[in-house]
């Protein structure tokens, strides 16, 4: 049976190896760009928004076969988790971003079982429009941030920019769109 001082430790030493591997691979390569193995794609829940109301985007990310990231709460406390961070915006406030549950599985690197995403990913953003927007279009920015993996090894941490574009409307009806891929997120506060 294992001490539970030496299984600390041996965590600890696979951290810092894990770490110091990251870095090595980040300094031997800056001359190069990294490769993005994720693709976004952002979409809306409605065709338009009116002012006041709240509405849904999704993050549709394609993860490249043979890769997997971290979902956004690993179960490794020195994994890198994928967040999604949208800056301030004079016309709209975030509400809720909602990350699916990864699956679990094992890899060569680590010891452990990981919880990952791969193959398609939907995220969702609920926003809240303010109050008495003028009619038109507005531009959403935001980045993705996740560490990328094979089966035996992980590429250092990237961020990925995308835009949601959301065209304000003040008259005539707004449409839903994209049922297939918002009925794929649960958002937390329209569940009470």
């Amino acid at each position: 049976m294992r001490s539970p001082v030496r299984k600390s430790f041996r965590i600890v030493l696979q951290a810092a190896l894990f770490a110091a591997a990251a870095l090595a691979l980040a300094a031997a390569l800056p001359a190069q760009e990294i490769e993005q193995v994720v693709e976004a794609k952002t979409l809306l829940a409605r065709d338009a928004v009116r002012p006041g109301e709240t509405f849904k985007a999704a993050l549709v990310l394609k993860v490249q076969a043979g890769y997997h990231i971290n979902d956004n709460a690993p179960l490794d406390e020195f994994l890198i988790p994928t967040d999604v961070v949208i800056p301030g915006h004079p016309d709209f406030e975030v509400v809720e971003i909602s990350y699916p549950r990864g699956r679990r599985a094992r890899f060569s690197y680590s010891e452990a079982e990981l919880t990952v995403y791969d193959g398609e990913v939907v995220l969702g953003v609920l926003f809240k429009a303010k109050e008495g927007l003028a009619a038109g279009p507005r531009t959403l920015k935001g980045a993705l941030t996740y560490q990328a993996c094979n089966d035996e090894s992980c590429l250092p941490p990237l961020e990925l920019n995308f835009e949601i574009a959301v065209p304000v409307s003040v008259t005539g009806p707004c449409a839903d769109t994209n049922p297939e891929v918002f009925s794929k997120i649960r958002f937390k506060s329209l569940q009470k």
